[in-house]
């Protein structure tokens, strides 16, 4: 499971998603919770480098494209900190990527932004919705061979790598439009609200690292629902037949 980092967090802040990777990781490592191609990393590898593939070129496009809205919306605050690149260093976070490949879980760095440069209204909601859209655009393009008929090159690594992109793109885009802070859907209602409403959703995103750590441990059930249901509807979609 792939989360991101807090947006618009300042200098020097710390991330909550840290200490939620850290807990992860350990509850990960006590349960043997890990996603298959970890788990199955030493016996198959071909999984697990084609997961890793899709981890980068998720984050990658997924944080660029929030730092392109971010600068066609009228803050350039991402662009002058070097974010609007496709240069997954850019994006990377040490830590968060590390946790990604020990337990499935981790983050990018988020890309900062200043809410009162931008231009719209909405704005707040524009930069959020980018991220998790940029990823359902790669995979609908990355299905596109495996729906038509694809070449079989390199013994079948082509289209598992292909399929993988597809699939955690997909459950990246969903697990981040989550409304529960500091993921993307926070920052799409937040865009949304009145203004007198937002503050009152300020005050909740400080309880939303949180909520979101209950939910990963205690809410497994209600998680598949929510995030691996839809994911599931929409790799079938960009695919075709059964998945």
């Amino acid at each position: 499971m792939i989360a991101r980092g807090v947006r618009g967090q300042g200098p020097g802040g710390i991330n909550p998603l840290l200490l939620i990777g850290l807990i992860f990781l350990l509850y990960a490592w006590l349960s043997g919770g890990l996603v298959t191609e970890i788990r199955n990393a030493a016996t198959d590898p071909l999984p697990f480098v084609a997961f890793v593939i899709a981890i980068v070129l998720g984050i990658t496009v997924h944080e660029f494209m929030h730092a392109y809205v971010a600068t066609r919306l009228g803050d350039d605050t991402a662009r002058l900190m070097g974010r609007l690149s496709l240069n997954p260093m850019a994006h990377l976070d040490p830590f968060g990527s590390l946790l990604i490949v020990l337990a499935g879980f981790g983050y990018g760095k988020p890309v900062p932004f200043n809410e009162s440069r931008l231009r719209s209204s909405i704005g707040v909601s524009a930069v959020a919705l980018a991220g998790p859209f940029a990823n359902l655009a790669l995979a609908a393009l990355c299905a596109l061979p495996l729906r038509f008929g694809g070449a079989d090159l390199l013994g079948g690594a082509y289209d598992l790598i292909l399929f993988q992109i597809v699939k955690w793109n997909c459950v990246l885009a969903i697990f981040n439009l989550v409304p529960i802070p500091p993921l993307d859907g926070a920052n799409v209602v937040y865009g949304l609200l009145p203004p007198r409403q937002r503050y009152s959703w300020r005050t909740f995103q400080q309880y939303g690292p949180m909520l979101l750590l209950l939910l990963l441990f205690f809410g497994a059930r209600v998680l598949g629902t929510i995030v691996f249901g839809p994911a599931q509807f929409l790799i079938r979609l960009f695919v075709g037949g059964s998945v």
